[in-house]
């Protein structure tokens, strides 16, 4: 016995049902690389603070007067470099997070789904806020976004 058609909200449903699961399995997939790019942020404040207030704490302890010790010496150029060190390191190591989520989401999951898998997961995450938001600005913000997503896949 042939079973009837599915409607078109029935085909809908299975088919964002599938999408869920794929999401849910490449957020775990791709978790470590969260993981990772979560560290490197919070690195880059705990770099910062600790470039600036290491050679601040070594001059009072060790020197006469730090201000003419910090300015005359080499660890003026030691704090700026630590600076940009602690800004520059985080952002490659958010990139190479970026870089291989995305290769996971290429190589496995676009085949199968025509979509890159971070924008489908942002796609959803809107969603999900817009169902969620208290206020009809917080609404539109995240109706906004949904869309951006939906065009950025191709959907709308």
């Amino acid at each position: 016995m042939q079973t009837p058609a599915l409607s078109s909200q029935e085909e809908k449903a299975q088919l964002e049902e599938k999408y869920e699961k794929l999401i849910d399995q490449f957020e775990q997939e791709t978790a470590q690389y969260d993981r990772l790019s979560r560290i490197a942020a919070i690195a880059t404040f705990g770099g910062v603070l600790a470039s600036i207030l290491v050679p601040l704490l070594y001059l009072t302890a060790t020197a006469a007067d730090p201000f003419r010790a910090f300015v005359s010496g080499p660890l003026l150029y030691i704090v700026i470099g630590g600076v940009l060190a602690s800004k520059v390191a985080p952002k490659l190591v958010i990139m190479y997070a970026n870089h291989k989520k995305h290769e996971v989401s290429r190589l496995k999951y676009r085949p199968v789904t025509g979509v890159c898998m971070c924008d489908l997961y942002q796609y959803r995450t809107h969603l999900r806020r817009m169902e969620k938001s208290d206020t009809p600005g917080e609404r539109m913000r995240h109706a906004k976004l949904a869309a951006y997503y939906k065009h950025q896949m191709g959907w709308g």
